[in-house]
């Protein structure tokens, strides 16, 4: 009999009740459970209705890794970030708001409130580590390409019979020592950065928007979240580099810019490779591949005038 993983189990009331009551206060009694749709963990994230003296509230309850607590919890001493928030954790679950909304449309827009969350978060951990994330240095890239995303293109390959994917393969191994991203990853400033910040993940409702699902997170140059969303349409980044410029009193010295830019631009498509070999065809896999190709031959020369 296979055995559910712990991210796949419901959490039982009588286990994040109890902290979700001291938060909020007052008499709280369960309504309602339902459960949510998309996400990773899908299966097991619910939102469940609450009454707080009388007053009807929703939350989500959600299994959580270690590094999705430890990401939260990072989030939770952020000043002035309003969401998303922490009702509740524990050592592999966490309890927050419910938040009404869709995934933001396709567009260059992005909403005011999440290049404002994202600048708060990258200014207050600038050159600073929180506990329990991954670190992304030249050891975790090598292992990123070659134990996480190289299998994934290895196995497309041997299902569909395409060349594209052992193409894809071949030059993971290459990017994995690549000199330009191992020097670039030692002279960019790292924070606390989302990981995953596409449209998907972008909830707009009447309330506003709200970047949620931090499983992601890690410890790494800002840009990558910039990336990942400039890869999806977004145009105007004036909101997020206002803030965080204002919040860094400038930057923490003469940062290398354009160094992060490239780098940020061969990390974003290679970090989702893997997903793309699993579940989005040749061609999308062929697309990243040569949007992080043609960053690379970018980030050589910005790294040398960075140098000079």
């Amino acid at each position: 009999m296979s055995r559910a993983s712990p991210q796949d189990r419901l959490l039982p009331d009588d286990v994040w009740l109890p902290a979700v009551a001291r938060r909020l206060g007052g008499q709280v009694t369960v309504t309602g459970h339902g459960l949510l749709d998309g996400g990773s963990v899908a299966a097991a994230v619910q939102r469940v209705d609450l009454d707080v003296d009388g007053r009807a509230t929703a939350v989500v309850v959600k299994p959580a890794t270690a590094a999705e607590v430890a990401a939260m919890r990072a989030l939770a001493v952020v000043i002035d970030l309003e969401r998303p928030r922490l009702l509740a954790v524990g050592p592999d679950w966490l309890v927050l708001p419910y938040y009404d909304g869709m995934p933001l449309a396709e567009g260059p827009q992005v909403p005011a409130e999440v290049w404002s969350a994202l600048a708060r978060v990258h200014a207050h951990w600038l050159g600073k580590r929180p506990r329990g994330l991954p670190v992304v240095d030249a050891a975790w890239w090598r292992r990123q390409c070659l134990d996480r995303i190289r299998p994934a293109a290895l196995g497309a390959g041997e299902r569909t019979g395409d060349p594209v994917y052992g193409e894809v393969a071949e030059a993971l191994g290459a990017w994995a020592e690549d000199p330009r991203i191992r020097l670039a990853l030692g002279v960019v400033p790292r924070t606390l950065i989302h990981g995953d910040a596409h449209r998907g993940n972008i909830l707009v409702g009447p309330d506003g928007a709200v970047l949620v699902d931090w499983g992601n997170a890690r410890v790494a140059p800002a840009g990558v979240d910039l990336a990942v969303l400039r890869a999806q349409g977004a145009t105007d980044l004036t909101t997020y580099r206002t803030l965080f410029a204002e919040l860094t009193g400038g930057g923490p010295g003469p940062e290398p810019a354009e160094v992060e830019r490239c780098l940020s631009e061969v990390y974003a498509p290679v970090g989702y490779l893997g997903f793309a070999a699993d579940h989005l065809g040749a061609a999308r896999v062929a697309e990243l591949a040569a949007m992080a190709e043609r960053a690379l031959s970018e980030l050589g020369p910005a790294l040398a005038a960075f140098r000079r």
